[in-house]
C-alpha cells in the first residue's frame, strides 16, 4: 500500500537526462485511469484550471512531458489540449487513448513554432531534469502574453525513497527551492501550496518503514485493494475543495501557478 508518490513521462528536453525505463510507460498506461493517486491528482488539477484559474472552455493548453496521456485525456474534455514528450513510446500510448495533438519532440524545438498557449502544465516533470531553471524558461516561451504555467513536483528531500531512484528523479523540492527555481526562470509566482496533505502522515510512516527494512523495491505503482484504492481516491481528491480557496501547509507534493514576470524598461 502506497500513499504518496509522483510519476511522470519523460521530460521533454533531449540531452538533459535519460528517458524513463520502457517498462514504466507500460505500467503508467495500465494504471493511470485506475490508481487512486493518478485519478485524484488529475481531478485536483482539472478543478484548479476550471475554478481557481478560471480558464475559459476551449483554451489552448500544453502538457509538457505528457507521458502516456492520462491527464491530457481529461484536459481534452474541456480544453484544446496538446502534449509533447521525448519518448516515442509515451506518444504511442497517447494516441492509443485517442489523443491527436501530441508529438515526440523536445521543448526547444516545439516552442520555435508554438507560442500561443494560455496554459502550460509540467506535471511531475522538472524533478527529472538537470537544469530545472533552463527548462522552465523554455516552457514559458510557449505561453501567450497572458499565459500561465502550472507545475507539480514531489516535496521534501527527507521523503526520498527507492521510488525516486527508479523514476530517475534529480531532487525533491521545498517551497523555498521551487520558488527560487521559478523566480530564476523569470516566472512570477501567483499560487503555491502543498497537496496530498491528509495522507501525509501515512506517507512519512511508509518511508520510515522502507528505510528500516532497507528495501530496494518500488511498489508504488501497484494498485491497492479495491476498497483501499477507492478510499484513498476519495480522501486525496477531496483536497480540491480546499485548494480552490486556500493553501495547504504541508503535503507529499507541491503545486504552483505562475505567469511571466512583467518586462520593465531600464
Amino acid at each position: 500500500m502506497c500513499v504518496g508518490f509522483c510519476v511522470c513521462g519523460a521530460n521533454s528536453e533531449k540531452g538533459s537526462t535519460s528517458k524513463l525505463e520502457p517498462f514504466l510507460y507500460d505500467k503508467f498506461f495500465e494504471v493511470e485511469e485506475k490508481h487512486w493517486w493518478f485519478k485524484a491528482r488529475t481531478e485536483i488539477i482539472f478543478d484548479l484550471l476550471s475554478n481557481r484559474i478560471g480558464l475559459p472552455e476551449g483554451s489552448k493548453i500544453l502538457d509538457i512531458g505528457c507521458g502516456t496521456g492520462g491527464p491530457l485525456l481529461r484536459f481534452n474534455s474541456k480544453f484544446d489540449a496538446w502534449g509533447i514528450d521525448i519518448s516515442d513510446q509515451a506518444i504511442d500510448y497517447c494516441r492509443k487513448r485517442g489523443l491527436r495533438n501530441v508529438s515526440s519532440c523536445d521543448i526547444q524545438e516545439f516552442v520555435q513554432d508554438h507560442k500561443d498557449f494560455k496554459l502550460v502544465t509540467l506535471l511531475d516533470v522538472i524533478e527529472h531534469v538537470d537544469d530545472d531553471v533552463s527548462f522552465l524558461k523554455h516552457a514559458s516561451d510557449a505561453l501567450a502574453e497572458d499565459g500561465l504555467v502550472l507545475v507539480t513536483v514531489p516535496a521534501y528531500p527527507f521523503l526520498w525513497s527507492q521510488h525516486d531512484v527508479v523514476n530517475h528523479h534529480k531532487r525533491r523540492y521545498t517551497k523555498r527551492t521551487l520558488t527560487s527555481s521559478m523566480s530564476k526562470a523569470g516566472l512570477d509566482l501567483r499560487y503555491l501550496s502543498h497537496y496530498n496533505t491528509i495522507l501525509f502522515p501515512l506517507a512519512v510512516l511508509q518511508r520510515y518503514l522502507e528505510k528500516l527494512s532497507r528495501t530496494n523495491s518500488d511498489s508504488e505503482l501497484n494498485i491497492p485493494d479495491g476498497t483501499v484504492n477507492s478510499l484513498f481516491y476519495r480522501i486525496f481528491s477531496s483536497e480540491k475543495s480546499l485548494l480552490k480557496h486556500t493553501v495547504l501547509p504541508f503535503g507529499v507534493s507541491l503545486i504552483a501557478i505562475a505567469g511571466k514576470c512583467a518586462q520593465t524598461n531600464p
